[in-house]
C-alpha cells in the first residue's frame, strides 16, 4: 500500500466500514469502475486478497484488517498534516477534534469548551456532536482526538478518564398523574406510552436494558432524534420521556412541562473522557484533557 495515493486508502477504509464497494465509491465520490480498479491494484500490490466477496457485499480478510489499521493511521497523519498547515496560515497553534454526546454537552462540556477557547484562542476546537456509540467509533478510527461519552458499554483500545455525572429525569405534561411526585421508580413507568430517543443513544440503550431486566419492554409510541423534539411530542400528549435533567430543565420550563426525578440508582450516570490507548497526544489535546479532568 506504500505506492498508492490517499484516495485509494480512503476508498479502502470506506469499503471496510460500509462493507460495500458501491457505497464506498459513493462516499468518496468516484465511479464504481474506478473504485473496483483501485481495489484491484491494492490487492495486487499486497499479493493477497484484502476483502472477501460475499453475495451481498464484502468484508475484510485478516490481511485486510491489518491493511485497514495502517490505512487509518496514514490518513490520520495526512489529516493532521493538512490541519497543521491550515493552522499556520490562520495563526492557530493547535487543533483538537472532539466528539461528544448530547448529554455531555448540555451537562457541562459546552461551558468547559467555551472557557478553554477563551483561555487558549490559539487552539482550535472542532466539535462534533454524536451519540456515545458513534463517538467511541470516531475516536477508535482516529476521526476524533478525544471523545466525551456516557459510560455503560464496553470500550476497547481506549483510555477513560472521569469527567462528570448526570441524572435522568422523566418529563410529563403538567396535569399528568406523575407530575405531583418529586421522584418516581422506573418500574412504575412501564405501563406508560414513551417518546424515546433513537436506538443508538446511550439513554435509549440504558432504559431499554433496565426494562428488560424487569421482564418488560417499553411501550414506545414515537421515536425521535433530539431532546427538543422529544419535549414537543410530550407536550402534544404522545407519552412521557426520559432524558438528562440538565437537558430537560430549560426545555420543560419553556414548554410548561414537569420534571420528575428517577429514583433508581442507575439513573445517575458517569460521563467520561476517552482517548486512544498508547498514543502520544498532541500538546493541544493534552492541554485540553488536563483542563477538563477534575482536579
Amino acid at each position: 500500500m506504500l505506492h498508492h495515493d490517499l484516495q485509494s486508502l480512503r476508498l479502502f477504509v470506506a469499503i471496510c466500514e460500509t462493507r460495500s464497494l458501491s457505497k464506498a465509491a459513493e462516499r468518496i465520490n468516484i465511479a464504481l469502475s474506478a473504485a473496483s480498479r483501485r481495489l484491484r491494484l491494492l490487492e495486487e500490490e499486497a499479493g493477497m486478497p484484502l476483502v472477501r466477496r460475499l453475495p451481498h457485499g464484502v468484508e475484510p480478510t485478516m490481511a485486510g484488517m491489518t491493511a485497514l489499521a495502517y490505512a487509518q493511521s496514514v490518513l490520520h497523519l495526512a489529516d493532521r498534516y493538512v490541519a497543521g498547515l491550515s493552522d499556520h496560515l490562520s495563526g492557530a497553534r493547535g487543533r483538537v477534534r472532539v466528539s461528544a454526546s448530547s448529554s455531555a454537552l448540555v451537562e457541562r462540556l459546552a461551558t468547559d469548551l467555551a472557557t478553554f477557547a477563551k483561555r487558549h484562542p490559539d487552539i482550535r476546537i472542532d466539535l462534533d456532536e454524536r451519540p456515545t456509540a458513534d463517538t467511541i467509533i470516531a475516536v477508535t478510527r482516529k476521526q476524533a482526538d478525544m471523545g466525551v461519552i456516557v459510560r455503560g458499554q464496553a470500550v476497547e483500545g481506549l483510555t477513560l478518564f472521569p469527567y462528570s455525572t448526570d441524572r435522568l429525569a422523566v418529563v410529563t405534561l403538567a396535569d399528568h398523574p406523575l407530575a405531583s411526585r418529586a421522584t418516581v421508580a422506573f418500574a412504575d413507568l412501564l405501563d406508560e406510552d414513551f417518546v424515546a430517543l433513537e436506538a443508538g443513544t446511550a439513554v435509549n440503550r440504558l432504559v431499554a436494558e433496565r426494562a428488560r431486566d424487569l421482564g418488560r419492554y417499553l411501550k414506545i409510541r414515537v421515536q425521535v432524534r433530539s431532546f427538543e423534539v422529544m419535549c414537543q411530542m410530550v407536550r402534544h400528549g404522545l407519552g412521557i420521556g426520559i432524558l438528562p435533567e440538565a437537558a430537560l430543565r430549560p426545555l420543560a420550563d419553556a414548554l410548561g412541562l414537569t420534571l420528575v426525578r428517577l429514583e433508581d440508582g442507575w439513573a445517575v450516570r458517569e460521563i467520561a473522557i476517552c482517548v486512544r490507548e498508547h498514543e502520544e497526544l498532541t500538546s493541544a489535546t493534552r492541554k485540553l484533557l488536563d483542563e477538563l479532568r477534575p482536579n
